[in-house]
């Protein structure tokens, strides 16, 4: 239902996008009781859905859209006087759209493009490195800060001046533990596989080049750049595996590799092989081709080894030899290969992985610093410092309270004109206290609170978006009237036609002569491979044979040859045989294909009615179109519509 409700709901702002939001310019249109309708709302929602740049809408053009747009103004008349838009439903529905409409507002453009930019050319990349580390807590103390970076500056130190290897270093000296087995190196990756403060140093850092010390929310580290290669694009392979449950089944199971391996080599075909021995049971259907897949490891599950030597390939249809990998034995044969896509065909793939990646902060930053300064914030030092320096230990451990000191109006900052004072941030700080914070009470306390003040600031904009943006007001005004025009229009028409069956058997049977079939025939399609199983087919079927015995005699050594196929046409819809006569008899036929074919006419339906099982859909579609045109005559009754002549003259008088 969501889905539907969805697609429909997209129609409607994609066919007829109104809004009531009352755009006081122009002269007056019409009314609707109490609510008007100004010359600018109609031109606006007019010319979004409408060319009007190059000349003015004829008078037809224009009534045909006045009476659209009246029908909609009635109906969410309607809907505002049955008091729809108080439900719990309603609200949580259109708070739910306006986050994500509201998005594009509270993002800086000119960094996303920045950001995207700077992500797609780093992509063209992938890069080899090492990495040499000490973690660190985020919030470490300022001594084991001092500690932690002053060792592994001494690392850095040896390793620039030749006196040890960075390898060496990292596997006798990194706390991160896998070093111990890979020295360091962490194999090739691209952009979006590491956090953004590695990959920056990554990809600045020259090739057998060692960074500078740089920190992130692990802890210190320094990396070495051992190799930069172009991106290898991506690959389509398909592959017959032989599973391995254990070490033990390995050499058994190579042995079952290599014998389809040599049949492979011998000649038999690849699908027949695939067919008779991979284990792989998703791909065997499809020849055991696989989806697209890049040359970095990411989280589409594929091996490493596996991934290597599918790139290893040189050209299309070749195939590898046995390659073991923790799923069992495989033989990967290339079918397509492509080069990285472009950006264009990338943009919101990127956008959204940067909205999901540290990235999104920066643009996040430059969104806070634009909205502090446009909705003047102004922080009250004296009074945010007496605050911090009040509390107490408990802070750090989740245990502190506000006191009456804490529960008063005093005032931190404003944004605007709107007061945030101690009691607000009070009831915010006992929830978001830390419990094992780091460092005195009053950092701790500014800790949370910078992150309160940046909430407030975006909590600021997003509330007053229809202020600022008029795009945006005229868009949450069509969402309200359009989530409205919905739900009121599912009650009325949509359900009631589809639910109420008795009503839609009392309107097919008034009305149903509107549905009759015209000529209809019966008809046996023969598809002959060419013209000389064509004549044989002709010539069977004057002799009175069967469908069955030509099948048999025609396909005896070819299934292909002749494929029989029956169907139902009727005049005037199945254009495609309006060629052949409408009466019992064989006939040659061109459908445009390179097939050679035949109809067999078997019986002729002369016109008639319709039953309703036979044609419920457009029955269905009449019937809420007949409920429709009730409903808003009912609602012409109940609400008054007035149509003001002049004001209509003057519409696109610019033109």
């Amino acid at each position: 239902m969501r889905l539907y409700k969805r697609a429909i709901f997209t129609f409607l702002f994609s066919a007829v996008t109104f809004s009531s939001f009352s755009q006081k310019s122009g002269p007056i249109i019409f009314t609707v009781d109490s609510d008007t309708v100004w010359g600018g709302e109609f031109e606006r929602v007019y010319s979004k859905n409408n060319q009007v740049e190059s000349q003015k809408p004829t008078a037809e053009e224009i009534q045909e859209y006045l009476d659209l747009y009246v029908r909609f103004k009635l109906k969410v008349k309607e809907a505002y006087s049955l008091k729809m838009d108080t439900s719990r439903a309603y609200l949580t529905e259109l708070a739910g759209y306006r986050r994500t409409l509201a998005q594009p507002y509270l993002t800086d453009k000119k960094v996303t493009d920045e950001l995207i930019n700077e992500a797609y050319e780093r992509k063209k990349y992938e890069v080899n490195a090492s990495n040499l580390m000490i973690h660190l807590s985020p919030v470490a103390s300022p001594e084991d800060t001092l500690k932690a970076y002053n060792r592994i500056k001494v690392w850095r130190d040896m390793i620039v001046s030749g006196k040890v290897s960075f390898a060496d270093m990292a596997r006798d000296s990194s706390t991160d533990q896998s070093a111990k087995t890979n020295n360091g190196e962490l194999g090739y990756f691209t952009v979006f596989s590491m956090i953004y403060p590695f990959e920056n140093m990554a990809y600045n850092t020259p090739v057998n080049g060692v960074s500078p010390i740089f920190r992130t929310q692990y802890g210190y580290h320094i990396l070495r750049v051992n190799d930069k290669r172009p991106n290898r694009g991506e690959r389509k392979v398909a592959h017959i595996m032989i599973r391995v449950n254990n070490e033990s089944e390995i050499e058994e199971k190579k042995a079952q590799i290599d014998a389809v391996y040599k049949e492979l080599k011998e000649g038999t075909s690849w699908d027949e092989l695939v067919d008779r021995y991979t284990q792989d049971f998703s791909t065997r259907t499809r020849g055991g081709e696989m989806n697209w897949f890049g040359s970095i490891t990411s989280t589409d599950g594929i091996p490493a080894t596996f991934r290597e030597a599918a790139f290893a390939l040189k050209k299309i249809g070749e195939y590898s030899q046995p390659v073991l990998t923790e799923a069992g034995w495989h033989i990967i044969k290339l079918n397509e290969e492509r080069e990285m896509l472009s950006l264009d065909e990338m943009r919101e793939t990127l956008k959204y992985r940067i909205s999901k990646d540290q990235r999104g902060e920066i643009n996040k930053a430059a969104v806070l610093k634009r909205v502090k300064e446009e909705n003047n914030y102004t922080p009250f030092e004296s009074s945010i410092n007496k605050f911090m320096e009040s509390l107490d230990s408990d802070v750090k451990n989740k245990a502190w309270k506000a006191t009456p000191f804490h529960e008063t109006d005093e005032v931190l900052f404003t944004i605007a004109n709107k007061k945030y004072t101690y009691a607000e941030f009070a009831k915010y700080l006992f929830i978001h206290q830390p419990f094992r914070g780091q460092g005195k009470p009053a950092e701790v306390g500014m800790s949370v609170f910078e992150k309160y003040v940046d909430e407030m600031n975006m909590d600021y904009e997003e509330s007053v978006l229809e202020d600022k943006y008029p795009k945006f007001r005229y868009l949450m005004q069509e969402y309200r009237d359009g989530i409205l025009l919905f739900e009121l229009t599912s009650k009325m028409v949509w359900e009631k036609a589809t639910e109420d069956t008795t009503g839609l058997r009392a309107f097919f049977e008034s009305n149903r002569d509107n549905y009759r079939w015209d000529q209809r025939a019966d008809i046996t399609i023969y598809s002959c491979k060419d013209e000389k199983t064509k004549k044989k087919v002709n010539k069977l079927l004057n002799s009175g044979k069967s469908d069955e015995d030509i099948s048999k005699k025609i396909n005896a050594r070819n299934p292909l040859k002749v494929q029989i196929s029956m169907k139902r046409i009727e005049r005037g819809v199945d254009t495609v045989y309006n060629a052949i006569e409408w009466s019992e008899g064989i006939y040659p036929f061109d459908d445009g294909s390179k097939n050679s074919l035949l109809v067999k006419v078997t019986n002729v339906i002369e016109p008639g009615l319709k039953e309703l099982n036979e044609v419920k859909g457009p029955v269905t579609s009449d019937y809420q179109e007949y409920l429709e045109d009730k409903w808003i005559t009912e609602l012409k009754g109940k609400y008054k519509v007035e149509m003001n002549e002049q004001g209509l003259d003057q519409l696109f008088s610019s033109k």
